[in-house]
């Protein structure tokens, strides 16, 4: 049925970039409730609800943070940040408040818990900017996480994934919209088509590199010597912190 009276779904999504610089607004009264109610409301697996998020209001706390977080200003700028926490902690003590014995081991804690905490995160982003806020994620918290989750007394069970800002954007400097990956490397019927032609490759490296060389970026983060290579200790060390470093099965 046509509803020409009813917006695009999808504008929202067409419209969404992430904002590195806010007005010191904060946001209009309600508006809080409503991001947080709209992550609450997000999907969960088997009722588990594997995600805690802090709300970091402490102005000394938020500065230290930002700093952990590759020194980002917008950290500190924007009206609310908050970190998104994979937390399994929760759901043991459910359970062994009930008797229950604690059955679900480190792997499937850090997959079920980093999804559950990421789709919150990201109804929190989209009833955000539904109401006209600007966002950004922050994954440079995996810089630092083990230092992040002292900071935050993370107990056992619980890991900081990343960070999110929500504000006010700054209008005058609003970034442009940045492409995406071409619809045929990501999106497949039945089966993965497994490795790309060289065509494809070229055409994405193409769509991608608007001001500069895809390449770069790719390369700085994803390369030999880049910021994923370097986060790989980190988050070892955290694992092992919050207890959820996996270990070795006796089917391995």
């Amino acid at each position: 049925m046509d509803r020409p009276d009813f917006p695009d779904p999808l504008d929202l999504f067409s419209r969404h970039r992430s904002i590195r610089h806010y007005k010191r607004d904060p946001l209009a009264d309600g508006h809080l409730d409503l991001i947080i109610e709209a992550g609450r409301r997000a999907p969960t697996d088997a009722g588990g609800h594997m995600y805690s998020v802090i709300r970091v209001t402490d102005p000394a706390l938020r500065a230290r943070l930002a700093t952990l977080a590759a020194n980002q200003q917008h950290i500190r700028d924007a009206a609310e940040f908050f970190v998104i926490c994979l937390d399994v902690h929760r759901l043991r003590q459910l359970i062994e408040h009930r008797g229950g014995e604690w059955g679900m081991r480190e792997r499937i804690s850090l997959i079920y818990g980093t999804s559950d905490a990421t789709m919150v995160a990201e109804n929190m982003m989209l009833a955000a900017e539904a109401l006209g806020y600007g966002t950004c994620y922050i994954g440079a918290v995996q810089n630092n996480t083990d230092v992040i989750a002292r900071e935050l007394a993370l107990p056992a069970g619980v890991l900081p994934l990343y960070g999110l800002c929500i504000g006010v954007a700054d209008e005058e400097r609003l970034p442009p919209f940045r492409p995406r990956v071409p619809r045929d490397l990501c999106f497949f019927e039945n089966r993965h088509p497994g490795d790309y032609r060289a065509g494809q490759l070229d055409a994405a490296y193409a769509e991608m590199s608007v001001k500069r060389d895809w390449y770069e970026s790719l390369g700085r983060y994803f390369a030999t010597g880049g910021t994923m290579e370097a986060r790989e200790p980190v988050m070892a060390r955290a694992w092992r912190q919050q207890e959820l470093e996996p270990q070795k099965l006796d089917t391995e």
